[in-house]
Formats: structure tokens, C-alpha cells, sequence
């Protein structure tokens, strides 16, 4: 998928969410990859991004779960399924979050945005397995680490209304039934692509 051009409203918006990011060249490409509207304001790139962390997670627990699959060694069996457990964990806490977005629960939703970090934490990535497979999951935790900050910082910007929601520009609009697709289907967002 190419990147959309934005407008400057948006893009106002988008430097603001990453300059507070830790990578603000990752979280731009991301929020620019996944945009597929010239024009956003602040409730629709917390969306997407919201979506964006919830298919990661999702797409990291099949990463995981084919690593044990191929990998079955006994040493590296706990370590591994605790990182399952962990993307589980990011999945469920994410789908909560854009409910309660949805349903304009802010203080819920930043209190729940942060508990993921702690959770992520329990995941470690010193396993012994291809090398290949490590990197890709060192990134991927790189890259929800990240995912997990634009959320909190986009997160706050709406709680606290520290964003210029121009009438220029349109609100998408929650869909809970993205989030069920979501649980179903594993989108391939990998490192390389972004």
C-alpha cells in the first residue's frame, strides 16, 4: 500500500503524536502507511491507531505461536510461551481500548494504554532460536513499544483536548466490528513493510 499524501492540518497532528513517539521517523511512516484519507483529525488517527497496535499484537502471537511450532525446543518452550501470552494479553487490552475510546471513557483508556507497557515488559527476547526470527521479533517488540507510546500520547491529546480539531476536517466514525475482524484475522504488518 503506498502512502497517502496528507494535508497540513494533519500532518500537524501526525509530527505532534510522533515528536512524543521515541522514533519519530517509524511512527510517521506507520500512521502514513495505514492512512488512506487525505484529511484526519486527532479522534481518527487515535483510531487507527489503536487498530494499527491491535493488529500487531495480533500478528506478533502468529509469529510467536509458528516460532514454537518450528522450534519446539523445551528450553526456549516457556520463554516463548510467555511472549504468547504477553501478545494475547496486548490484543484483548487494545480491543478494551478502542471500546472504551468508542464510548469516550478517557481516564479508562489511558490507565488500560498504560498497563501495556508493563505487560510487554514480561515478553524477553533472548531466546535460542534462527537469528533471522530473533531479529524479527526484537523488532516487532521495538515496534509495539513504539505503538504503544503513539497511543498513550494520542491518547492523552484527546483526553485532555490539547489538539486543533479543525471542522475542516472529518471524524471517523468507531466501528466495534473492525475490532472482531481483528481477533479473526491476522494482518501481515512486518517490519520490512513498514
Amino acid at each position: 500500500m503506498e502512502a497517502v499524501e496528507v494535508d497540513g492540518p494533519t500532518q500537524e497532528l501526525i509530527d505532534r503524536i510522533c515528536t512524543e513517539s521515541g522514533d519519530y521517523q517509524l511512527c510517521k511512516e506507520i500512521i502514513h502507511k495505514h492512512l488512506d484519507t487525505k484529511t484526519a483529525n486527532l479522534l481518527a488517527l487515535t483510531h487507527l491507531i489503536f487498530r494499527i497496535a491491535t493488529e500487531h499484537a495480533s500478528d506478533t502471537y502468529v509469529f510467536i505461536s509458528n516460532i514454537l511450532r518450528e522450534h519446539p525446543d523445551p528450553e526456549e518452550t516457556t520463554g516463548l510461551n510467555t511472549c504468547l501470552t504477553v501478545y494475547t494479553e496486548e490484543t484483548r487490552v487494545f480491543l478494551k481500548v478502542r471500546q472504551e475510546f468508542c464510548r469516550k471513557k478517557y481516564e479508562r483508556m489511558i490507565i488500560d494504554i498504560l498497563s501495556t507497557r508493563n505487560i510487554l515488559k514480561r515478553c524477553r527476547t533472548d531466546f535460542q532460536i534462527p537469528l533471522d526470527k530473533k531479529k524479527l521479533l526484537i523488532e516487532k517488540c521495538k515496534v509495539m513499544n513504539i505503538l504503544i507510546t503513539m497511543s498513550a500520547v494520542s491518547g492523552y491529546m484527546v483526553k485532555n483536548g490539547n489538539a486543533y480539531l479543525l471542522s475542516s476536517v472529518v471524524t471517523e466514525p468507531c466501528f466495534f466490528d473492525d475490532a472482531d475482524k481483528s481477533s479473526n484475522m491476522f494482518p501481515n504488518i512486518l517490519i520490512s513493510s513498514l
